[in-house]
């Protein structure tokens, strides 16, 4: 009798344990809430010319609750105190971004977010532009930028960004406009090498993913010195990313932005989806000015550009053992391919990499689709260039597979003898 007596009373100390911690977790999501309504109502829609404050929702990727700041219109969430609370759909990925849940479209941001204000916000204003792009006709579709993943693009891109740290820090206004030609003239010898479609996806992407990132710091930021400051730090943090095919944007374009106001105040005003953002600034400071000439070695040596060569040769060739163990996995040895149809997937955009005509590679990927859900942590998967398949290492262990029912694995037949396939029955 003591015995059981001892179990009830830890039953209910540990219930009144969790539901104390729900509370918090309740309190706290609010919390957040109401300090991105903050930080949107100072700019008051000044920005873009609309309120970019929408609903939101937060989610954790192991419990799958959400936390959101309304209630939806298929009433899958209750109330929980001064938020909404309800199970995330299994057939859905959690991820920073946008996504449609019980009959409406929402921002969505992975729990826990980060404990600094700055930094959450930062986060969850780039998503918030994201759910207000379509209205504003600034969202682009464009092509990867697999070019990006060969040496002499992140040799370029790099002195690039070291001109254009120059042109941003520099405070001799002359210096710092010298700074920025020759940043233009190293992005110009850098798509000269590549085929038009290497400009057009690296404007679009500027466009798409650098305007969430200016936004937000030109929101979040204290000031023009602080976003200085903030811009500065930013080409830090994305130096050493393991991919730049997406990543490149994120600090490109939050600099071109801010280099936009300092000398083209008006420039959001007549903005679209197919604009470029280095051209408009060419347009504005140096109109004429010729910038077909490759850099010569003076200013090639001012921006580092031998230092940036021998560090990327040397990962070059990291990377070259590491997608030669790929290659070879996904052309020789045995391997699952699964038929996409209609699907949905979540990913981390810094460590994408291009495999040629083969497609994209996906590190770390959660798919989600009719034959039901694949979640990659290891081994990698291959997605092809048309979209049509995804392909896992077949004996590999760093992937789960959930089947809907109804579908399969069947074995290989004699013209693919190393590919396991999914088949509905």
């Amino acid at each position: 009798m003591k015995l059981l007596s001892r179990i009830i009373l830890w039953t209910a100390i540990l219930s009144l344990a969790a539901c104390k911690t729900a509370d918090r977790t309740f309190s706290l999501a609010h919390s957040y809430f109401n300090s991105l309504a903050t930080v949107l109502q100072q700019d008051a829609g000044n920005l873009w010319g609309v309120d970019l404050y929408a609903p939101t929702f937060f989610t954790d990727p192991e419990t799958k609750i959400i936390y959101a700041d309304r209630a939806d219109n298929e009433g899958m969430l209750e109330p929980s105190g001064q938020i909404w609370t309800g199970q995330f759909p299994e057939q859905m990925n959690p991820a920073n971004s946008t996504a449609q849940l019980g009959g409406m479209r929402w921002v969505m941001a992975l729990w826990p977010l980060p404990e600094e204000a700055f930094d959450r916000n930062i986060l969850l204003v780039h998503e918030t532009f994201h759910y207000r792009q379509p209205e504003l006709q600034l969202d682009p579709n464009p092509g990867i930028c697999s070019h990006m993943e060969t040496l002499p693009a992140r040799i370029w891109l790099k002195t690039e960004w070291n001109a254009l740290d120059a042109a941003v820090s520099l405070e001799d206004s002359a210096a710092a406009r010298d700074a920025l030609l020759d940043a233009l003239r190293i992005r110009e010898a850098r798509l000269r090498a590549f085929p038009r479609e290497a400009r057009i996806n690296e404007d679009a992407f500027l466009i798409l993913e650098g305007l969430p990132e200016y936004t937000a710091y030109k929101i979040c930021c204290d000031g023009t010195a602080h976003m200085k400051e903030q811009v500065i730090k930013s080409r830090i943090r994305h130096w050493d990313n393991e991919s730049f095919v997406y990543a490149f944007a994120y600090h490109s374009g939050l600099t071109y932005g801010y280099l936009l106001d300092r000398y083209h105040v008006s420039w959001r005003d007549s903005l679209k989806k197919d604009a470029s953002l280095p051209d408009m600034l060419y347009r504005t400071c140096y109109p004429g000015k010729d910038l077909s000439s490759d850099p010569d070695s003076v200013t090639k040596q001012k921006y580092g550009y031998d230092t940036v060569a021998a560090a990327e040769t040397e990962k070059e060739r990291e990377k070259a053992r590491i997608m030669e163990a790929y290659l070879k996995t996904f052309t020789a040895d045995t391997i699952l391919a699964i038929r996409l149809g209609r699907f949905n997937m979540g990913f981390s955009p810094v460590n994408v990499q291009s495999m040629g005509d083969l497609g994209t590679l996906y590190p770390n990927i959660r798919i989600t689709g009719d034959f039901g859900i694949l979640e990659v942590t290891g081994g990698g998967c291959l997605i092809s260039a048309d979209w049509t398949k995804a392909f896992v290492p077949y004996h590999g262990d760093g992937w789960t597979l959930d089947l809907e029912e109804g579908y399969l694995i069947v074995p290989p037949v004699r013209e693919a003898p190393l590919v396991y396939r999914i088949a509905e029955m």
